[in-house]
């Protein structure tokens, strides 16, 4: 590969590079970043005799650290024929981290024979601690017999040493003057921010063959990847052998340092977001990867684990690595996890773990109790069963002191009075409370009495009190009476139905007396009227009339009859006999 396709296809990849990285942000998960060998292609004029040294730059990008780095090489012939040309060479070269550099140096056999042009190339192998990304550099060796020719070199030159001398080298000397005309153009390097353009004619004069080309390198604190700008000959008065040549700014500026903060967030935040930071802004993208580990909070049920890599593009400061928390109500402790940096690209770690809290956000919570009813039944115990609930769960042990008392409901008599503690494991919610009641037979109204809470620890008190509802299952007894009135055309019945309910009806029947005996005549049933206390007894009671058509004269009898209800027992009046 020519000198001049290097050049272009590496702008390319810069190119795509710079589009792509102000788009990038923390990506899926990877193998760190490895180091990667570059070499670059060199070329010399050849001498009369005797040897010249062709140096060739092997260089590598990536974070410093992770152990030495160095690459093997082998020669190998093209045009070039090693031990006429060149002498073949092999070995391994080191690249020391200080430079991330080193030098490979091929003797080149000078000669007196008109041989043209001849290349022979380097070939990079077993790496160590690294990989190799551009294996191969093409060595150029340029003929000084035949017709004179000019020639430009490669040149570099740091940063902070600059400028870069570009050598412009005719192949043999001319007993005539030449001249050829140069100017820089961009690569990588911006003409203006890295390095001043540069213009203008060289004169060679009679038995003249070298001049020099600086072109001013303009120095910056940004660590960055070497950049290339291009010396391009033209207008010459003899041939153009090799018209162009790369000119390489190389960066010396540190690596910044890369560090991860603590993050905090509440549960309800739904993220905790670290901050990876460089110590300064870096022309480079810069890279770490990162996991998450488990402290006091635990991954899948605190948050979700989380691997991957940070990359921060060249030029900013800082990215940032999300980690989903996961929301609850149970109230407990803050807690903690763990994310960790590691395998840095273009940069060194300086801080390589941050804390992540997960602060709780959940109230301690309160204990209440609720309220409940139950029939007390004829005999023996029937339990009313209280339940205490917790507003919400709670990462530790909670208790609760329960007494009951009396309300209308009788301690002995209608219930069994009790009291205790209740004891909250860690995430159980509720406890019963279970309360016997006394059953009977006898008819009264709903009792209730209560059941208290108080001394409560690791939580608080909501509703203190509930109700307990004793529901009389017991009919109430009942009285009837009858009275009958008369006119010419009708016979009535009526009278009260002490304790009543307003969905009581009273049967009324009338028998007649025939032969010694009662026969019934006729039967009629009506409900009661008036639900009221006529007597205030506090006993609810009814009224009742039942009116039928005048039987034709003779002995009758009247009898009242209520057949109870849900709550009412059934009840008769005594008979009453007319004569009509």
């Amino acid at each position: 590969m020519s000198r001049t396709t290097r050049s272009v296809a590496t702008l390319a990849v810069v190119g795509i590079f710079a589009t792509l990285a102000p788009l990038i942000h923390a990506v899926p998960a990877s193998a760190a970043r490895p180091k990667t060998i570059s070499i670059a292609d060199a070329a010399i004029v050849e001498g009369d005799a005797g040897t010249k040294s062709l140096a060739f730059s092997v260089t590598w990008t990536g974070a410093k650290g992770g152990g030495a780095v160095s690459v093997g090489y082998a020669t190998a012939d093209g045009t070039a024929t090693a031990g006429s040309d060149y002498t073949a060479k092999t070995g391994t070269v080191s690249l020391p981290s200080g430079c991330k550099c080193g030098t490979i140096s091929i003797p080149i056999v000078g000669d007196a024979v008109t041989e043209g042009t001849e290349t022979f190339t380097i070939n990079l192998s077993s790496p160590v601690n690294a990989t190799i990304g551009d294996a191969q550099a093409l060595g150029t060796i340029f003929d000084n017999e035949g017709p004179a020719a000019f020639v430009v070199l490669d040149g570099s030159a740091s940063e902070s040493a600059g400028p870069v001398a570009f050598s412009v080298i005719m192949t043999n000397a001319s007993g005539t003057t030449q001249t050829v005309d140069y100017a820089t153009s961009e690569g990588t390097a911006t003409a203006g921010a890295d390095y001043t353009a540069t213009s203008g004619t060289l004169t060679f004069t009679a038995g003249q063959t070298s001049k020099i080309v600086n072109v001013p390198v303009l120095g910056d604190t940004l660590n960055e990847a070497d950049e290339t700008f291009t010396l391009t000959l033209s207008n010459a008065t003899l041939a153009l052998n090799d018209s162009s040549a790369t000119g390489t700014i190389l960066d010396d500026d540190a690596e910044p340092t890369v560090s991860v903060g603590d993050a905090s967030a509440s549960e309800a935040n739904g993220t905790v977001s670290f901050t990876v930071s460089l110590s300064t802004l870096s022309g480079q993208e810069v890279d770490v990867d990162y996991a998450t580990s488990d402290g006091t909070a635990v991954a899948g049920s605190d948050y979700d684990a989380a691997t991957g890599t940070a990359v921060i593009p060249a030029g900013s400061a800082s990215t940032t690595i999300d980690v989903t928390v996961s929301d609850d109500t149970t109230y407990e402790n803050d807690e903690g996890f763990t994310i960790d940096i590691a395998s840095p690209f273009n940069a060194s770690i300086v801080d390589a773990q941050g804390a992540g809290t997960i602060t709780n956000d959940d109230l301690l919570p309160a204990a209440s109790v609720g309220d409940v009813s139950v029939a007390e039944g004829s005999a023996g115990t029937t339990p009313e069963g209280f339940t205490v609930t917790l507003s919400n769960p709670s990462a530790f042990t909670a208790t609760v002191d329960w007494a009951t008392a009396d309300g209308s409901a009788t301690d002995g008599s209608d219930y069994t009075a009790g009291s205790g503690t209740l004891t909250f494991d860690p995430g159980v919610t509720s406890q019963p409370v279970s309360v016997d009641v006394l059953g009977d037979t006898t008819f009264e109204s709903d009792e209730t009495f209560t059941v208290t809470l108080s001394n409560a620890t690791g939580s608080t008190i909501g509703t203190a009190t509930g109700t307990g509802t004793i529901t009389n299952d017991d009919k109430a007894v009942t009285t009837l009476t009858l009275s009958v009135t008369k006119t010419k055309a009708k016979v009535a019945a009526k009278g009260v139905l002490e304790r009543a309910t307003a969905d009581a009806s009273v049967t009324v029947t009338i028998y007649r007396r025939h032969n010694g005996h009662w026969v019934k005549l006729a039967t009629k049933s009506v409900g009661v009227t008036s639900l009221g206390d006529r007597d205030s007894d506090t006993t609810p009671d009814a009224g009742y009339r039942a009116g039928f058509p005048r039987p034709k004269h003779g002995k009758y009898r009247f009898r009242a009859t209520f057949v109870g209800n849900a709550s009412l027992l059934p009840s008769t009046s005594k008979a009453v006999t007319v004569k009509l």
